[in-house]
């Protein structure tokens, strides 16, 4: 009976939050990335520049998810941050590919759109574990609409996705020092912990 109330307290106890170090290490690449395309304006024009600089920023977009998967391991189960840093390797690989803008446009669509729905899945699976997640899906979906709509000039899709970066970014460093989520999963954290003993007391009763 115990080993049950146990597992009752467990399910309902949502996952630790990984620390505030590892989740501005996403918060600083975001920036960075939205920054160093705001200041290289004048070489924008040049497509091969335009490619180099949206895959360098998403390999430093995947590397940040791969170390939150790697803190998030031993306290929770979720792969929600490792799908996101495969889907953004993938697209950091194809760009460079790409030689068109319509190609460049089309892949930065596909990327925004996959990492929406992925954040919202994990939004709809494990409410609570992830910060501004329904914001970020929005942005992404926001962000594909926009780079399709502007297919053919890549000029306004590399400014799109820094615009993405940079409020993406700004958020997420909100959310990291934002104490009132964190002292409210710790309430409930508590609760759970503190409900466990008093219902085996009662189950013991009962017997």
């Amino acid at each position: 009976m115990s080993a049950a109330v146990s597992s009752a307290a467990e399910s309902t106890t949502p996952n630790a939050a990984v620390s505030r170090s590892v989740r501005l290490v996403r918060v600083i690449v975001l920036l960075f990335s939205g920054m160093a395309i705001a200041f290289s304006a004048t070489m924008h024009e040049q497509l091969g520049f335009d490619l180099g600089i949206t895959s360098a920023a998403l390999g430093a977009i995947a590397v940040a998810h791969l170390i939150e998967w790697f803190a998030r391991r031993s306290t929770s189960r979720s792969s929600l941050p490792l799908l996101l840093g495969v889907v953004a390797v993938a697209a950091a690989v194809a760009i460079p590919l790409s030689s068109s803008a319509i190609g460049f446009a089309v892949l930065i669509a596909a990327w925004s759109l996959v990492s929406a729905l992925l954040e919202f899945i994990g939004a709809a699976v494990q409410p609570g574990s992830r910060q501004d997640s329904t914001l970020l899906g929005g942005a992404g979906v926001l962000l594909a609409l926009l780079a399709l709509l502007v297919r053919e000039d890549p000029v306004a899709v590399l400014g799109f996705f820094g615009a993405y970066a940079v409020i993406a970014g700004v958020f997420l460093g909100i959310s990291a020092f934002d104490t009132r989520a964190h002292d409210g999963r710790s309430t409930s954290d508590s609760a759970a912990v503190a409900g466990a003993p008093a219902a085996e007391q009662s189950s013991a009763d009962a017997r």
